[in-house]
């Protein structure tokens, strides 16, 4: 389907959307707390793709949306404010723009395509044992030899891996100069051989994370997105576009709803404490949306970002976790026990063990906030490139 959707009336367009998440998404699918296989929301992916609504931010003549930012804010209230589920859509939202931004049009015409359809899901393979925030410091390598790539080495805290198709990964194939050279980014498919998934079990009993080791894994340097120890640039370039998602407010949004519930249901809505929470928290997702907004503007204009994006990853999980910690309070929660969602009900102990993570991946918050201090404030030692 090709249609300007910009073109259309925002009354227009929601009420479009409304339309199709009724005719398509299952209600079974509807406000689900915990990410769901491939397998369980593929058909909720495939009805997006056939109605070209799959990538949101993408240019249309490559299968995407084409949104402005504002018109993509609206599409994403309308999802959240529907319940639909989170998918599996790392080739979407992270590797897709890299490819767009970084391929060879054969690449472009080989993955994108596939990307879009559902046919191929992916994991991003950047976090080490001994490389996390400080991810220039990873070790995995990448040996070449004629028209092959060579990767030996062990990723962890990598999304999803036990359900993906394929992994985009960071390998190091030169050492010489500052750690952040001769590094290579690399698309790999997982059923290479030579590939180890092992799943992480967290506190919740899911499996979310996994360790994924490379034992001798060889593919074609046509695999390689840019050039060979340049990876550091398309890494850079894909980070930012995961800052923006990992600053999105639809958490810090939903969080609000939800605190807004617990207030209600505790009679604590007279209470002049909890009434100036809630006023500031529904600033504090404003000023999320807007800076939100101001950041999706520079990927749709300038097709980069910069490294002030920090700011709005700081922003968007602080008041998350800052909103899920007023909310458990309203519910006199103190404990952990059945913290297991209920669909469509509040959770606030889920929430708040939910509200965690997201200040850590991307990136650490004081990684972030180190980021803004040298690279934007020009404090401290000089960044590095």
């Amino acid at each position: 389907m090709s249609r300007d959707w910009n073109a259309m009336a925002e009354a227009g367009f929601r009420a479009h959307l409304r339309a199709f998440i009724a005719q398509n998404c299952p209600e079974a699918l509807r406000h689900l707390r915990l990410r769901q296989p491939p397998g369980v929301t593929m058909p909720w992916y495939k009805a997006l793709h056939a109605a070209g609504m799959i990538a949101p931010g993408w240019p249309a003549e490559l299968g995407g949306m084409a949104l402005t930012p504002e018109r993509h804010l609206v599409f994403i209230e309308e999802m959240e404010a529907a319940g639909t589920p989170w998918l599996h859509d790392s080739g979407v939202r992270n590797l897709g723009p890299a490819i767009i931004a970084f391929g060879t049009e054969a690449q472009k015409a080989d993955y994108l395509p596939k990307i879009a359809a559902g046919e191929q899901i992916w994991c991003q393979g950047y976090s080490e044992p001994g490389a996390g925030s400080d991810l220039a410091s990873l070790r995995c390598a990448g040996r070449i030899e004629g028209g092959t790539i060579t990767i030996t080495g062990q990723k962890i805290w990598t999304t999803s891996a036990h359900h993906a198709t394929h992994c985009f990964c960071l390998v190091r194939t030169s050492s010489e100069g500052p750690k952040q050279n001769g590094i290579t980014f690399v698309l790999v498919d997982m059923a290479t051989p030579g590939i180890t998934v092992r799943p992480i079990r967290n506190l919740g009993g899911e499996d979310d994370f996994c360790e994924v080791f490379f034992d001798g894994v060889s593919v074609g340097t046509e695999c390689i997105l840019g050039a060979v120890d340049d990876g550091w640039k398309v890494a850079r370039s894909l980070l930012g576009f995961e800052r923006i998602w990992a600053g999105s407010p639809r958490r810090a949004r939903k969080a609000l709803g939800e605190l807004e519930a617990v207030v209600e249901a505790a009679g604590l809505g007279d209470d002049g404490l909890w009434q100036d929470r809630l006023v500031q928290a529904e600033f504090d997702v404003l000023d999320g949306q807007d800076l939100y907004r101001s950041f999706a503007d520079l990927v749709s204009t300038e097709g980069r970002v910069g490294t002030e994006v920090s700011a709005l990853k700081i922003t968007a999980t602080e008041a998350f976790q800052r909103i899920s910690e007023w909310t458990l309070e309203a519910a006199g929660q103190g404990g952990v026990e059945e913290v297991v969602p209920v669909p469509g009900q509040p959770a606030p102990a889920f929430t708040w063990f939910e509200s965690r993570a997201p200040a850590i991946f991307s990136g650490a918050n004081e990684i972030h906030r180190n980021i803004l201090a040298r690279r934007v404030l020009g404090l401290g030692k000089e960044a590095a490139r």
